[in-house]
């Protein structure tokens, strides 16, 4: 499959996004915006799990082995770059590390809050496996569909301030609906009778009722914005961003060749720059969510480029290069 820099550069768009969702609640901008800038953002993880998804029904080769034993290695050692951090907030106690690094939330998110994502591909991987091979593509797309609302549904009595822990179960089941649904738009060609018009449209349309959802039962139910993840209208953004992609295939070019190169390395380091932000170089930055938003992106991305240049080794293991 001919490389879609127009996909690779709205990876690296959609990692701005994700690290807009982590760097804080921008309380030096006016009341609302940074919750409702947030709340807009949060297309942008789905994002992934539907590229990756579209990107599996497009390869001509379906080695399901080779790419769970990649995105295996990626978990890894992913995890295992995490380790110092905890040991840091652990306050240099070892047992309590060891004790973290071997339990039950290790196993489904791995050693940091944001690698939850990867174990949720590998479900989303198999899952979708099992779908395509022995259930109906009408069942399949319902089934994703009802996933979605529910998941949906638990984000937003979750931000009612109920305790709905059956909600983060389902967080990681959207990454089957998203991972399936991907694979059946590469499959059908379905995206291709999308026109860029339609597409906008529904992106624009699609980002007001997710504001207006969010700040609607801010008002009217005191919800919490800060604890919506899954509006219902990010999976419609994520559907039309990626017919664009699809149907207008652009030049390569600098924001593609980072995209293709780094996003995946930008989304599992920019939580270590956060970090660092936060509590080793505090003060200023520490309580600029903006100011960490750049600063975070824009070192991420150096220190990837100087890994990939330096030690090729660590670029290739974090991004699972060479794994059989």
């Amino acid at each position: 499959m001919m490389r879609n820099n127009a996909l690779d550069a709205v990876k690296l768009l959609a990692c701005f996004f994700i690290i807009v969702v982590h760097v804080g609640n921008f309380s030096e901008m006016p009341q609302y915006f940074g919750e409702l800038f947030r709340v807009s953002s949060r297309w942008a993880l789905p994002f992934f799990f539907l590229a990756s998804g579209y990107l599996m029904g497009s390869s001509a080769h379906d080695d399901l082995g080779k790419k769970l034993n990649k995105l295996v290695s990626i978990l890894f050692w992913s995890s295992m770059l995490y380790i110092p951090v905890l040991y840091r907030k652990m306050q240099g106690d070892t047992w309590r590390v060891i004790g973290k690094i071997i339990s039950n939330d290790t196993l489904h998110e791995g050693t940091f809050f944001h690698l939850w994502f990867l174990n949720a591909l590998i479900l989303g991987v198999i899952l979708t496996n099992y779908f395509v091979k022995n259930v109906s593509v009408k069942s399949s797309l319902f089934i994703s569909t009802i996933i979605l609302v529910a998941c949906w549904y638990g984000d937003l009595i979750k931000s009612l301030h109920n305790d709905i822990n059956v909600f983060y179960a389902l967080r990681t089941l959207i990454a089957f609906s998203l991972v399936y649904m991907g694979y059946y738009f590469a499959k059908s060609g379905t995206l291709k009778k999308v026109t860029n018009c339609a597409a906008i449209c529904v992106i624009c349309v699609s980002v007001i009722f997710m504001i207006g959802e969010a700040y609607l039962l801010a008002m009217v139910f005191n919800a919490d914005i800060t604890e919506r993840q899954f509006p219902l209208f990010a999976t419609p953004v994520c559907i039309a961003l990626l017919s664009l992609c699809v149907n207008n295939n652009i030049r390569e070019n600098i924001f593609s060749n980072i995209g293709k190169d780094y996003s995946l390395g930008v989304y599992i380091l920019h939580p270590l720059m956060l970090y660092i932000l936060m509590h080793i170089v505090g003060g200023e930055v520490a309580n600029n969510s903006m100011l960490k938003l750049i600063i975070s992106f824009s070192l991420s991305i150096l220190i990837l480029m100087f890994v990939k240049a330096v030690i090729p080794i660590a670029y290739r293991k974090l991004n699972g290069i060479g794994v059989k």
